[in-house]
């Protein structure tokens, strides 16, 4: 089964949960609450903004319909450098309108994407919060055992700040999402909206970042996957220092050495490479050097362990620097040099952490039970920015910045007033349903 993406689609509430796996992993409450008092003041929470569905009519449309509305996308974060750099997944923001990082103390910030590779699930994301920031410590993923205990904090289903624990279940775990894979797999509960978050070792430094989950239904059954703090930091450092990740590569295919291909080809062992194809029309790339059938066992004197161990050494390598391949042709070993190339990368297109320039709301004047005017919601344009606000048609506006309103002229200078002080967002209490419920409508400068 695939693995599902987590990024929910939640209110975020706030709660606290300790996972009932610690004491599966021999770790005290204890123990748990100190790491957690220690690090989640650098967690935060991701809010994407997603369009609605493009319209098949080809006609004008109002945001009445459920499918009609824009959607906000719930994850989770770290912030990874005191000066607004934070770490997610791809598939929380890729495809988003805005984005915003709620932090610990309740501080929400627009944010711009500063980069979103092709081939991994991250995302590095910038806010500017005009003060220096909590940020957390990475640890060394490699050297995380089978067993080790671990803690993953995020907001599954939009519960903010919700702490498990568990254990490493398996390291190196390949589930075919990228050419690199070697996830960390935990036992901790990790649900949809925890996508982005990370996941501790006991002295509080992040060995993971919480990524997929494979479940049979929509919740957690054990089997959660974290991107390795090393691959992390790896893609991190090049997106903050370059602005892209500038990777390495070979131009070739490779699959796994089996039982019988090593017997057949006279491979040293099952370790290695196999090479099935040279993806290098010209012959220019290789110049030669490999073939279909060679087995690469050794990059600049490291073992090769497998496809995605060659993978991932070879994008740690300098791009244009030269790369000693040991390899074992017909089972004889000799040793070839070859250039490392640039992985293509394809800069997705990113958002620039702002919402629409315009409010799309309209309002009408409307009589309410006791025959008193009040103010309605007549329509909302998908592409403003009141579709993102929860509002609908035919809702009662009653007070707007704590001031009763009943005519629709009285609520729309009351969102200038707010706009005029820079303000990017106004209270509204509306009436749905015969329920009052306050609302934060963002407004844009000129509503």
């Amino acid at each position: 089964m695939r693995g599902r993406h987590l990024a929910a689609f939640a209110v975020l509430v706030a709660v606290l949960v300790a996972g009932p796996d610690a004491a599966k992993a021999g770790v005290s409450s204890d123990t748990i609450a100190s790491v957690v008092a220690q690090v989640s003041p650098a967690v935060v929470g991701i809010t994407a903004a997603r369009p609605p569905k493009p319209d098949e009519g080809g006609g004008p449309r109002t945001a009445g319909a459920a499918a009609d509305r824009p959607t906000m996308a719930i994850g989770s974060g770290f912030i990874i450098d005191p000066s607004g750099f934070i770490s997610t997944n791809k598939h929380v923001v890729e495809n988003s309108t805005a984005v915003f990082v709620t932090t610990a103390d309740g501080q929400r910030y627009k944010a711009t994407i500063i980069g979103m590779p092709s081939k991994v699930d991250m995302a590095l994301l910038k806010i500017d919060a005009g003060r220096t920031l909590p940020a957390i410590k990475f640890g060394d993923s490699d050297k995380m055992h089978v067993g080790d205990a671990v803690i993953a904090i995020g907001s599954p289903f939009g519960f903010d700040n919700t702490v498990t624990a568990g254990i490493v279940s398996a390291v190196n775990r390949d589930i075919m999402e990228s050419p690199f894979d070697d996830y960390l797999q935990t036992d901790a509960a990790i649900n949809h909206g925890n996508s982005g978050g990370p996941l501790f070792n006991l002295a509080g430094e992040v060995v993971g970042m919480n990524s997929v989950i494979f479940a049979p239904g929509s919740g957690s059954v054990g089997l959660g996957f974290a991107i390795p703090s090393s691959d992390l930091q790896f893609v991190y450092d090049r997106l903050i220092r370059f602005g892209e990740v500038q990777a390495g590569m070979l131009p070739i295919y490779t699959q796994q050495v089996s039982y019988g291909l090593q017997k057949a080809l006279n491979a040293p062992d099952l370790h290695g490479a196999l090479v099935s194809q040279v993806h290098d029309d010209d012959g220019t790339m290789m110049q030669g050097k490999i073939k279909r059938g060679d087995v690469i066992v050794a990059v600049n004197g490291q073992k090769i362990t497998d496809p995605r161990d060659l993978a991932r050494k070879v994008a740690w390598a300098p791009v244009g620097s030269d790369a000693e391949l040991q390899i074992s042709r017909a089972g004889v070993l000799s040793v070839v040099h070859v250039t490392i190339h640039q992985w293509p990368e394809i800069k997705p297109a990113a958002p620039d952490g702002d919402l629409p320039q315009r409010l799309g709301l309209e309002l009408a004047s409307a009589r309410g039970e006791k025959n008193e005017p009040v103010v309605t919601v007549a329509s909302i344009d998908p592409s403003g920015t009141a579709a993102y606000s929860g509002l609908q048609q035919g809702d009662v506006i009653i007070e707007v910045q704590q001031t009763p309103v009943s005519q629709p002229d009285q609520a729309m200078k009351l969102f200038s007033a707010q706009a005029a002080k820079q303000e990017h967002f106004v209270a509204v209490l509306v009436e749905h349903e015969k329920k009052a419920t306050w609302m934060p409508l963002a407004i844009p400068a000129n509503p």
